[in-house]
């Protein structure tokens, strides 16, 4: 069963093969008469790691999306849509003149 943990090739479907892994060995203490320590292993075994597992891939893919900048602005803008590079909404609506894109006066 351990093996099936390292041959699965998604990181996702290792943490449910690895939850199934610890159920079966919860069970297995079971069988044994150690119910102590089966209650323990399917609960740490079973739910408490792979959701650590899942936890870490999620904060991982975040952190490198980011990082590479293949990530979202707060705001939900797609990077590349920053809106203080956009020299078209300085002069859209520029209607005082003085010359300046950014709508200050010549006398300002």
């Amino acid at each position: 069963m351990a093996t099936a943990v390292v041959l699965t090739r998604r990181t996702v479907r290792q943490a449910i093969v690895l939850s199934g892994y610890g159920m079966v060995l919860g069970l297995l203490f079971l069988i044994l008469q150690a119910p102590d320590v089966a209650m323990s292993q399917i609960g740490v075994g079973t739910v408490l790691l792979p959701l650590i597992v899942v936890l870490a891939l999620h904060a991982t893919r975040r952190y490198r999306d980011t990082a590479t900048g293949n990530g979202r602005h707060d705001d939900g803008r797609p990077d590349g849509a920053d809106t203080r590079n956009d020299t078209r909404a300085d002069t859209r609506n520029d209607t005082r003149g003085g010359g300046q894109a950014d709508g200050r006066g010549a006398g300002r």
